[in-house]
């Protein structure tokens, strides 16, 4: 007979298991190496980053306004360049323009009786994440 126990065996015996589930001993050695269950809380995001980061995923969903990011992050551009370029109605535009403007990743400025979008600190590393992800997808679809 095997009188070896796995550490889930011997936490579960000493009473030390992660909460009342039977968990696989990958999982348990996992949450002992980062120091137990009251520290996973520490390596994740408190409510208000969630809530931050939810909304630039929710702004960059749509396709309209990633164009118009990767647009203005070529040069800084007006509605009217925009409106020419992607096609679409001025409502629509102005629409995610201020979408893009109230989450932080364009920004507007009065140039005589133009307004200037330029991207944000933010946008340039947001599309700089964007790209990342889309060259590792397209890495694996090949």
């Amino acid at each position: 007979m095997n009188m070896k126990r796995t550490r889930a065996e011997a936490r579960k015996a000493e009473g030390t298991s992660s909460g009342d589930c039977n968990l696989p001993d990958e999982v348990s050695e996992a949450i002992e190496e980062i120091g137990g269950l009251e520290n996973l809380a520490a390596h994740i995001p408190t409510n208000q980053e969630i809530d931050k980061q939810a909304n630039i995923h929710h702004v960059l969903s749509d396709k309209t306004r990633l164009k118009i990011m990767w647009a203005i992050n070529c040069c800084d551009l007006c509605p009217c360049v925009l409106n020419t370029f992607l096609k679409i109605p001025n409502p629509r535009l102005s629409y995610h323009l201020g979408v893009l403007e109230d989450a932080g990743l364009v920004r507007s400025y009065p140039k005589k009786n133009w307004k200037i979008y330029s991207i944000t600190k933010l946008g340039k590393e947001t599309l700089a994440c964007s790209h990342d992800i889309g060259a590792c997808v397209s890495k694996r679809m090949k």
